[in-house]
């Protein structure tokens, strides 16, 4: 009945590669106005309304004479991802006014999974008549093609190249996703060849996150100089939280680990100003368990954890009074793999529940305040009495006092601590503040 013109291809296909360009910049693209009633009414574009995925075609209809036509003619028009599969990926059919071969209409509703910017075929039929061939593969316009998957959008402008606004109160400016499940991949990747550059420069002028992130590393940063750095005007630099593990991990390459963590400033840290303590990693070395509570002395050097490494201190638990080779309070057990673990292999537990056996690593309070079993054996104790090792496997007492010159002292090297809490008789754990004397 009725042929397609090949010479109308050209301005067909630019039609539609221009809507394309709307949809993606969010601006309309100017047409020629055709044969009244040939776009539907329904599709036009409303004021302040977002722009719909309408791709408008124009054409010329002949007959088999090359005549041009007149009339109003059923046409359906079909994107297809390759010039031979039959089944279409968005159709759309009109009633189109055609006035001299002239016409105009329009395909409607295609997703953005279908308009992502991969190569895309166009067919049109006219009636019962079969699908016109070949189809019309569909060509970009110039800055379309910079639209498309692996394109380079180059400038030089001292304001952004690509700007995104989005306004809505749960919005995001830009989301960007590594698909796959495998490989070392990234969602973003920014950089910088400038030495005062920035690879990534985020901020929050509002009181909130500059950069926020979730995952096993919630914020990873690898750096010649620094692997993170951060800067606030009226909050933290650099914060970290993490819900099961540790809120923020540093560590160096460098064989003599200096420094896993390095600052100019004053540091501040829980254990050291509120109810906290520092602690030292040591090994069960005597023959009893370990538990929490339990004071401890020294017994020897262990091996190293790592080769070329310091050797571990060992502790046992102690059984004579004013020991002078008291060390410190146990806190709790230590899974020493934690030491050697990278962040991405952390153990499930840094510090296990129960007593730490012979060879087994803890953690032993060495300055601050910890729970210590107690007994008033050697006298009742009243906070801010000195503390030492008492007869009893494991035990802190009062110290006991000697004179000198008529001046009452106590053993040298023997004071494990300060009482925080008094103790009239018998046993139990009360508070002490470890410095070791």
């Amino acid at each position: 009945m009725s042929t397609w013109n090949r010479l109308a291809t050209g301005a067909i296909l630019a039609t539609c590669v221009l809507a394309l360009l709307a949809l993606a910049a969010g601006s309309a693209a100017a047409q020629e106005p055709g044969p009244a009633g040939a776009i539907d009414e329904a599709a036009l574009p409303q004021e302040g309304a977002a722009v719909a995925s309408v791709l408008p075609i124009q054409g010329r209809l002949t007959d088999e004479s090359g005549v041009p036509l007149n009339g109003t003619y059923t046409v359906h028009a079909s994107l297809y991802p390759s010039s031979g599969i039959s089944t279409p990926l968005c159709t759309d059919t009109d009633g189109v006014a055609v006035d001299q071969g002239l016409f105009e209409m329009s395909i409607n509703g295609c997703s953005s999974s279908v308009l992502d910017g991969k190569q895309l075929f166009l067919g049109i039929a006219v009636g019962s008549d079969m699908e016109m061939t070949p189809r019309q593969p569909i060509y970009a316009v110039p800055y379309a093609w910079s639209l498309r998957p692996g394109a380079i959008i180059s400038g030089s402008t001292s304001s952004a190249i690509v700007h995104i606004e989005n306004w809505d109160p749960s919005a995001r400016g830009l989301r960007a996703y590594a698909m796959s499940e495998s490989g070392t991949n990234y969602g973003v990747v920014g950089a910088s060849r400038s030495p005062d550059g920035y690879g990534g420069y985020f901020y929050n002028n509002a009181g909130g996150d500059g950069v926020r992130g979730e995952g096993w590393f919630g914020v990873y940063g690898e750096g010649t100089s620094a692997g993170m750095r951060g800067q606030s005007t009226n909050g933290y630099g650099v914060y970290g939280l993490g819900s099961n593990g540790i809120g923020v991990g540093g560590a160096t390459l460098a064989t003599n680990h200096n420094y896993g963590f390095y600052t100019t400033d004053n540091l501040y840290s829980l254990n050291i100003h509120l109810l906290g303590a520092e602690m030292q990693v040591v090994q069960n070395g005597g023959e009893t368990l370990l538990e929490s509570g339990d004071v401890v002395a020294f017994s020897g050097m262990g091996a190293p954890l790592e080769a070329g490494g310091q050797p571990v201190i060992q502790v046992e638990s102690v059984d004579a009074a004013n020991s002078t080779a008291v060390a410190g309070v146990v806190y709790s057990r230590y899974n020493v793999a934690a030491l050697a673990a990278t962040a991405e292999a952390l153990p499930a537990a840094i510090t296990p529940e129960g007593a730490a056996a012979p060879g087994d690593f803890l953690l032993v309070v060495v300055r601050g305040p910890v729970q210590v079993k107690a007994s008033a054996l050697a006298g009742a104790l009243a906070a801010g009495d000195l503390v030492s090792s008492a007869g009893i496997t494991g035990f802190a007492a009062k110290s006991a006092e000697v004179t000198a010159s008529g001046v009452p002292s106590t053993l040298p090297g023997t004071v494990l601590g300060k009482a925080l809490e008094p103790l009239a008789d018998g046993e139990a754990r009360i508070y002490i503040y470890v410095t070791l004397q």
